[in-house]
């Protein structure tokens, strides 16, 4: 069994497939060594070969399916957990999956299942980065440069020092943090919150950017071109944020922008303004109010730095890599080569 193999994974495979009802007469671990699992489909002489991987960190997983692409067995992970993200990665590069958690996915020859089973692990309960206050303070924590107080993050985050202890707490407990400090534990925590962040879905595609020059139509807006270290106010976000920041992206020049702006009446008079596009028309830039209020209240000014000629305020390091967690398998490839300036750590 290889170094990346999970015998404890390779049992639990071979129960859940004795309680399916799949063309299979019989399963078993390989007692020649040549893979984790055998299974021998009714009608087959020849049987399928199953390699039992165990999950590694969320940032390796596409590094552990590159690394055994040329295999001819079958491939299956096995994990107590995984994100959507991990799932879709996996599903590309043609690997079945066993989350714990109750999901079961195999895409084999003839066997072909994609269904929930009950739990093997014990569901956990709901996880601080399940909330608004448990995601601000998860993206304070990845920002932070040094040691911060519960009351530091409560007027990072704006969100209320009991709050910000209870949730700090939480993470704590799930290992994200660690003990007695306000430290991430390794990538961990950031790839935990890359599996529940969001877009919010009322993102409005506008007919025309909004140009800061404009005042007659601007000054309701509250862009925030006014001492941008410290002012809320529109951020630019995803793949331009993060190539303003370093990420290899190939960018066009003419690309749309895409905001987080700080709030819905400020959506809603853009829209007005601006005017939405339809869904298959062009558009100047996407809005959309940001899922946690840092996005907004931590800009920076890309031109001023030299890092950018765009005179848009961006978002922190940290919130372009977890947008860029959303493009699936795309965005995590991207990540493994994006290396933030001086003076930002790298998280992920």
């Amino acid at each position: 069994m290889s170094q990346t193999a999970d015998s404890e994974g390779a049992d639990d495979l071979l129960d859940v497939l004795a309680h399916l009802e799949l063309p299979v007469i019989s399963s078993r671990q390989d007692p020649d060594g040549m893979a984790d699992l055998v299974i021998q489909l009714d009608g087959e002489e020849r049987p399928l070969f199953i390699e039992v991987k165990r999950s590694p960190s969320p940032a390796g997983i596409r590094q552990l399916v590159t690394r055994h692409c040329d295999e001819p067995a079958h491939h299956v992970l096995v994990a107590d957990r995984l994100s959507s993200m991990d799932k879709e990665i996996l599903e590309q590069s043609g690997w079945g999956y066993l989350d714990r958690r109750g999901h079961i996915r195999l895409w084999l020859d003839r066997v072909r299942v994609d269904t929930r089973i009950d739990p093997l692990v014990e569901v956990p309960r709901r996880s601080p980065l399940d909330t608004g206050t448990g995601q601000s303070v998860a993206v304070c924590l990845l920002a932070a440069t040094g040691p911060m107080t519960v009351r530091g993050i409560a007027k990072e985050t704006g969100v209320a020092v009991s709050s910000a202890s209870t949730a700090l707490a939480e993470l704590r407990a799930e290992a994200l943090v660690k003990e007695s400090s306000t430290e991430p534990a390794g990538t961990e925590l950031f790839w935990a919150l890359a599996g529940r962040w969001s877009v919010r879905e009322r993102t409005v595609a506008l007919i025309e950017a909004p140009h800061p020059g404009d005042a007659s139509r601007t000054s309701q807006l509250g862009l925030g071109f006014d001492d941008v270290d410290v002012t809320p106010g529109w951020a630019l976000r995803g793949d331009l944020a993060a190539g303003v920041w370093g990420a290899p992206l190939p960018l066009q020049g003419d690309a749309p922008p895409d905001f987080y702006v700080p709030d819905d009446r400020t959506l809603r008079i853009a829209k007005q303004l601006y005017g939405e596009a339809q869904a298959n028309g062009s558009r100047g830039a996407t809005i959309t109010v940001a899922s946690v209020r840092y996005a907004v209240t931590h800009r920076y000014d890309a031109a001023g730095r030299g890092l950018s000629n765009d005179e848009w305020p961006v978002v922190h390091p940290v919130i372009a890599a977890l947008d860029l967690t959303r493009s699936g398998a795309r965005g995590q490839e991207i990540l493994e080569d994006f290396h933030p300036p001086e003076g930002f750590r790298r998280v992920w």
